[in-house]
């Protein structure tokens, strides 16, 4: 059995005082962090252009980083389903850049809420500036586009999940091979400045879709099957990502209760051999734990001290 938790690593800075808090709201975690030796793994967004989750999903789907792109740009064939062809599969997502005083962020792009209908008519505004350029673009769902680039342009982007939030001038090309994405970028963006659906968007007091985010660009694998079960639970990502710690809390303790306490057992660790896997930021931890039989379940068992890797850097 494999227990997968997006966002259950908070960021370093917290990370001390929220494990003091962890015995009683989440006992049943701590009780497994206790029990099992944890193989922690750094992850350097820089270096996957992707989030450890989204690297675990690339990982688990069998994809292998290819010559000059990142590991995120598996990220392309993935997200459309695209299993056939050898083309690149390039994806734009629909986002809201936050223009600051000195800099420009990306919003975290859970918090877009878009809907069909939105999505279409922004196309609509948009789909005539791609004539005559060499891009080409067609719909995926709501929040995603699937676009062809020129020939023998292929930039290494990063994921917008891993962007956000961040310092966009870190992660923004300004050389000459993406000249022509971010002119055409920049008409779509005129385009969408006061556009209808950006006004219904405030009325439901949601950013405007200003922007979008180009991401991807492998080529399409037949994804490796799945080896076993795995129970992915995320309730706990969103708040991470946001650094909302009282709503992580809170969402940790109603994890803890209502999915991993049905898989413990009577002495409170899974009933059936586990891979426990705690993801963050920045890190990864992955723990097994193993059910005590026979006379060892009658003695205490050791425990281990999980805080010493929580609360520091791997």
């Amino acid at each position: 059995m494999l227990i997968v938790i997006p966002g259950a690593l908070p960021a370093l800075p917290v990370a001390a005082e929220l494990a003091k808090l962890l015995p009683q709201r989440a006992p049943t975690l701590h009780r497994w962090l206790q029990a099992g030796a944890a193989r922690v793994q750094a992850h350097d967004i820089r270096a996957y252009g992707c989030t450890p989750f989204e690297s675990w999903q690339l990982n688990q789907a069998g994809y292998a980083a290819e010559s000059g792109l990142l590991q995120g740009a598996g990220l392309g064939p993935l997200l459309a389903a695209e299993q056939h062809g050898g083309e690149p599969v390039w994806l734009a997502e629909l986002v809201h850049l936050a223009l600051g005083t000195d800099q420009a962020t990306l919003l975290d792009p859970a918090l877009m809420d878009l809907r069909d209908d939105e999505t279409a008519a922004l196309l609509d505004t948009a789909r005539p500036l791609f004539e005559g350029t060499g891009f080409s673009v067609e719909p995926l769902s709501a929040a995603r586009w699937r676009l062809q680039l020129p020939e023998g342009l292929r930039p290494q982007t990063a994921s917008p999940l891993a962007v956000a939030g961040q310092r966009l001038n870190d992660w923004w090309r300004q050389d000459t091979e993406t000249r022509p994405w971010r002119r055409l970028l920049n008409e779509i963006q005129m385009a969408w400045h006061e556009h209808p659906v950006n006004d219904t968007r405030a009325a439901r007091g949601l950013p405007p879709v200003n922007a979008l985010w180009l991401y991807g660009g492998g080529t399409p694998w037949i994804p490796r099957p799945a080896t076993g079960p795995a129970h992915i639970l995320t309730a706990l990502d969103g708040p991470q990502r946001a650094g909302d710690w009282a709503a992580w809390l809170d969402a940790l303790a109603e994890l803890d209760t209502q999915q991993l306490r049905p898989l413990a057992g009577a002495n409170g660790l899974p009933g059936a051999p586990a891979e426990l896997l705690l993801l963050g930021d920045d890190r990864s931890a992955a723990l097994t734990l193993k059910p005590r039989g026979g006379l060892l379940g009658l003695l205490p068992a050791p425990k281990k001290n999980w805080s010493a890797w929580w609360s520091h850097p791997a």
